[in-house]
């Protein structure tokens, strides 16, 4: 099995409309996305705190994977799966996991005529050690950073955390205590984590979009894609589609207050590392 390694990375933001680049990159005829979003290599080699939730996470991707062939097989062809289609799925569950090796493989089955795509968001909160060995690795390679409005992002992330828990806090402490989770913080810290990719790759093989223009424009932010990729004009499927709601779940307005006093900062340096235009428009 001969592997290869991808053209173009989108590297985050967490909350910042990457599961919609991913599945309008999906539909393009000239680009090919592994078998989960996600594919988590250089975190879980520099970021050993990831690797139990990245490892799990594998295990249900592929099954997934493995359910949908089956069940398109029956549904659309009423012809058995495709064995060598599974096999590769089992392959990537085969130690050892996580190395060179097995991220060439992920990218195995791609037609030679297709670009490949790799979509994890947790890049973007990569060491200076990882991106270092990041951009060593993938030579070549583009990549693709969304950033949103970062007290927005915050709350996003916020949700979807109590979400994915189950839980709904009753008093405004228990708000702020989930409200506080580093992690949260941490995956907004633009003043930290932009310059760390910037002072590695120049304009030409680094491209920030801005998640307000994904909403409103999304077809001019897949033309500036196409030109920094240097790809042909497509207007695919989901183009316009909304992926994510924001959900049921109400944050307080302490919470949003809070959030906007937290990240002044990081508001600001966006700001004067991009102009006030595009920051407009996170």
């Amino acid at each position: 099995m001969i592997g290869r390694k991808p053209e173009f990375v989108c590297i985050g933001a967490q909350k910042a409309a990457t599961t919609w680049f991913h599945r309008v990159c999906q539909a393009r005829s000239d680009i090919w996305v592994p078998p989960f979003k996600e594919v988590h290599f250089f975190d879980h080699k520099f970021c050993p705190e990831n690797r139990r939730w990245i490892e799990a996470g594998l295990v249900r991707g592929v099954e997934r994977a493995a359910e949908r062939h089956r069940k398109n097989a029956r549904e659309k062809r009423g012809e058995p799966p495709d064995g060598a289609y599974l096999a590769y799925l089992d392959s990537l569950l085969e130690q050892p996991a996580f190395n060179g090796t097995w991220y060439k493989r992920v990218f195995s089955r791609a037609p030679d005529r297709l670009k490949c795509l790799d979509v994890t968001p947790e890049y973007s909160t990569l060491s200076e050690e990882g991106v270092d060995f990041l951009a060593h690795f993938l030579k070549g390679s583009r990549f693709i950073y969304i950033l949103r409005d970062p007290a927005d992002r915050a709350v996003s992330q916020l949700k979807m955390n109590l979400t994915r828990r189950k839980i709904r806090p009753k008093t405004e402490a228990a708000w702020m205590k989930h409200a506080k989770d580093p992690v949260i913080a941490n995956r907004g810290d633009y003043k930290t984590y932009v310059p760390r990719w910037r002072a590695r790759f120049s304009d030409l093989h680094l491209l920030f979009l801005a998640y307000g223009d994904v909403r409103e424009r999304p077809r001019e932010v897949m033309r500036s894609f196409e030109a920094f990729a240097g790809l042909d004009r497509e207007d695919p499927w989901g183009l316009t589609r909304v992926i994510h709601r924001g959900g049921t779940l109400e944050v307080p307005e302490s919470v949003h207050d809070y959030y906007q006093q937290v990240f002044a900062d990081q508001r600001q340096f966006l700001v004067e590392e991009f102009g006030a235009d595009f920051a407009g428009r996170l």
